[in-house]
């Protein structure tokens, strides 16, 4: 008994060392006209250490648009920045590809990049490889 409280109470305690930063918003803007026209975008931020993953669904009405993901990093003197933008084409359909997976049919590359920045003392190499039309950096 002894040492399953003390496995329960590491792994409580380990966790929450991790220092997981979750946080959200979601912004609507409605454009009045002939008929109301709604723009929403929803986005979600996860961090970890001296990561962060920032993924943006845009919905028009109801129907989801557009999805923009991006992760930005460090591993020591090597920044790394990478973002790719997708299109969701009017009705594309969920397919489950097993009990906790799916895929979206249809789903279209906009562009993407990614960044290397190496910073040595005062200098600071950059490269920046894009494609299409990235999302915004």
């Amino acid at each position: 008994m002894g040492r399953g409280a003390l496995v329960a109470a590491v792994l409580l305690f380990g966790f929450a060392g991790l220092a997981v930063d979750i946080s959200g918003t979601l912004s609507t803007t409605l454009t009045l006209g002939e008929y109301a026209d709604p723009l929403s975008s929803l986005t979600l931020n996860f961090g970890l250490a001296d990561w962060e993953l920032t993924t943006v669904w845009t919905l028009e009405g109801s129907a989801l648009v557009g999805h923009e993901i991006t992760l930005e990093g460090s591993l020591g003197n090597l920044g790394i920045a990478a973002g790719a933008a997708f299109r969701v084409p009017e009705g594309a359909e969920l397919a489950q590809m097993g009990p906790v997976s799916f895929s979206l049919d249809g789903l279209e590359f906009i562009g993407g990049y990614i960044t290397f920045e190496l910073s040595l003392g005062d200098f600071t190499f950059k490269l920046t490889l894009v494609e299409g039309a990235p999302p915004e950096r």
